[in-house]
């Protein structure tokens, strides 16, 4: 058993679920026009063509002309006005369009035009809906990979003190990049694999010993854990630490199998009064 901390990786949902939010507010304001205008047309029971449209300009904050239409309508010879609830760049056209209304209560309508409108919006939907799309996946995603993680407890490897370079993992949070920490790791069969830790949203970029631990389950290399530190609950055992850990310049250092002639100190000729080599 070994204590991984697995709430690095449950922190990375949250920046999921901010897609997941934005994603269902934006459909919820967008998505509500057209649906607010088609609950509202299937109310009214009887239609009827409009006799006259006015085409209405207004500028928005930007300063571009929007155009709104005015329908007029009579019911049993009393004439009733019928705007629209929603503004186009486009100059809609001065012909006469078919009117819904509620027949007890003539006032209470809706155009054509603004039912064509409101399926303009639907159009909108379509980038919210790729936030709510990545989100799910991503959430999905953290969620198997924390249960696997899990299962490294009887399954994984324990490797301690490898030396590791940092990647950025393509998020942002707070215009701060989010790091991960990759290192490379040498399976039994001696194939050597990269293997890319998970985002460091702490942002913690390092540790005292300037080193990382990992656990992998060296038969299944795809599951893995890295982290800064990891130990064993029951204390660590010295097969758990790396054998051959690089020099910080990236240099092998020497091992401990070294030839005697290579582990003998050199001959030391300390010099006399008369400078003649004395030799010991």
């Amino acid at each position: 058993m070994y204590d991984i901390n697995i709430k690095l990786i449950k922190r990375g949902r949250r920046f999921f679920y901010i897609f997941l939010a934005a994603g269902i507010f934006f459909v919820a304001i967008i998505g509500g026009i057209p649906l607010f205008n088609t609950i509202h047309k299937n109310k009214l029971d009887s239609s009827t063509t409009s006799t006259n449209v006015e085409i209405h300009e207004h500028r928005d904050s930007d300063g571009d002309t929007m155009y709104s239409p005015t329908y007029y309508y009579e019911v049993d010879g009393q004439e009733y006005i019928c705007p629209s609830n929603s503004s186009s760049s486009i100059r809609p056209n001065t012909d006469n369009q078919t009117i819904y209304y509620d027949s007890k209560n003539p006032s209470d309508c809706t155009s054509e035009y603004t039912q064509s409108s409101s399926l303009f919006f639907l159009i909108f939907l379509i980038l919210p809906a790729i936030f709510i799309i990545i989100a799910v996946i991503n959430i999905h995603k953290i969620n198997q990979r924390v249960k696997r993680v899990e299962q490294l407890n009887t399954t994984g490897k324990l490797v301690k003190n490898l030396q590791y370079d940092l990647v950025d993992s393509g998020m942002k949070v707070n215009d701060v990049s989010i790091q991960c920490p990759v290192v490379k790791y040498t399976l039994p069969s001696g194939e050597t694999i990269e293997l890319k830790g998970d985002p460091r949203h702490d942002r913690k970029l390092s540790d005292d010993d300037g080193m990382v631990d990992l656990v992998i389950d060296e038969s299944n290399p795809e599951n893995y854990f890295i982290d800064f530190e990891i130990n064993r609950i029951s204390g660590n055992l010295p097969s758990d630490y790396f054998q051959q850990p690089q020099a910080p310049n990236g240099a092998t250092p020497q091992s401990d199998n070294t030839t005697p002639e290579q582990n003998t100190a050199p001959t030391v000729t300390p010099e006399n009064s008369n400078n003649k080599p004395i030799t010991w």
